[in-house]
């Protein structure tokens, strides 16, 4: 079954590439959606996960917060980013990531080359991310882990993977979805990560607090 990708972006001749470059990649399973110039006319196409292509480039919001904000409205979503050569730093990237999304091309002079294969992955479960901005996330959780861990305590593996995903602000049925758990075991592995982390919630997990930037500093 094709999945639906739909495109966010008010720039046409960005809209008008990506719809013909889907159009040749015969072995891309996705079904597009209209492309969306604004968030609302996104969320008018209704409630069902797709995978959100995001304009870096023509988007005036904050990507972070839209792809939160559409996510809300359309649960199991995932997102690529689009970015301008100008605004593709890893350190823009590792925010954005810490935000939920799943992947970054940049828009070069090689990125229809690289846009079908960032879509399969996606779909398949996986993250389009450099090395660099991995490496730099996996850090920043090494900090977290090392500052906030109760002595002699230790996560699991099964706490670690949700850890990783608390961190990028998926929603515990997101989390059930991605691992293929219970919704009432993700809750219960929840749990016993802030305890051990001796947090109260799991706001303090994301970096743009100021309990997480004091971890990370």
């Amino acid at each position: 079954m094709a999945a639906q990708v739909q495109v966010l972006s008010s720039h046409p001749l960005l809209t008008w590439a990506v719809e013909k470059l889907f159009a040749h990649v015969k072995d891309l399973p996705v079904r597009n959606l209209p492309t969306a110039a604004t968030e609302a006319q996104a969320m008018s196409c209704g409630n069902s996960p797709r995978l959100f292509l995001l304009d870096g480039c023509s988007l005036t919001t904050d990507l972070g917060r839209l792809a939160q904000r559409c996510r809300a409205q359309a649960p199991g979503s995932k997102f690529l980013a689009l970015l301008p050569p100008e605004n593709s730093s890893e350190e823009e990237m590792l925010r954005l990531f810490f935000w939920g999304i799943d992947g970054f091309v940049v828009l070069h002079k090689t990125w229809q080359a690289e846009l079908p294969h960032a879509v399969r992955s996606t779909l398949e479960g996986r993250v389009w991310v450099p090395r660099a901005v991995m490496a730099a996330y996996a850090e920043q959780m090494r900090a977290l882990l090392d500052t906030q861990l109760l002595p002699g305590h230790s996560l699991t593996a099964r706490e670690a993977q949700v850890l990783q995903l608390l961190m990028r602000r998926l929603a515990n049925k997101e989390i059930s979805s991605a691992l293929a758990i219970s919704e009432r075991t993700v809750k219960y592995h929840v749990s016993n990560i802030l305890s051990k982390l001796q947090l109260e919630d799991r706001r303090s997990l994301r970096p743009d607090t100021l309990a997480f930037r004091a971890l990370t500093s």
